[in-house]
């Protein structure tokens, strides 16, 4: 069993590009948890700089002024699924990760 997480670009527009990554072994409520206690107000991270992949909205439509690199997640934007992982990394890596990122995360590596 793996675990899905669906993810939500939204820009100033309110233009939404959805996102969905496919990661190795289950996840528990305790690691969620951890997961969104992490997150920027509870609610914004940047998927790179954790391990996951991120499509945001075509170039012609962003506008740096208005714009950010931040993705929505959410405690029920995680399900266990029998999908073949599409990335690179463990459900343990990612906590790992997303602890890391806690209260850092970084907006140079993207312009902001």
């Amino acid at each position: 069993m793996n675990t899905k997480i669906e993810y939500l670009y939204r820009d100033a527009g309110n233009y939404k590009k959805y996102n969905t990554a496919i990661i190795c072994g289950e996840i528990t409520q305790e690691q969620v948890d951890t997961i969104i206690d992490c997150l920027d107000c509870r609610e914004w991270f940047i998927p790179e700089q954790v391990g996951l992949p991120a499509e945001r909205l075509e170039e012609f439509s962003f506008d740096s002024d208005e714009d950010h690199p931040f993705l929505e997640l959410r405690k029920n934007d995680f399900s266990l699924t029998e999908d073949a992982p599409d990335c690179d990394i463990t459900v343990e890596e990612l906590v790992v990760n997303f602890k890391k990122a806690k209260g850092q995360w970084y907006l140079d590596d993207f312009g902001w």
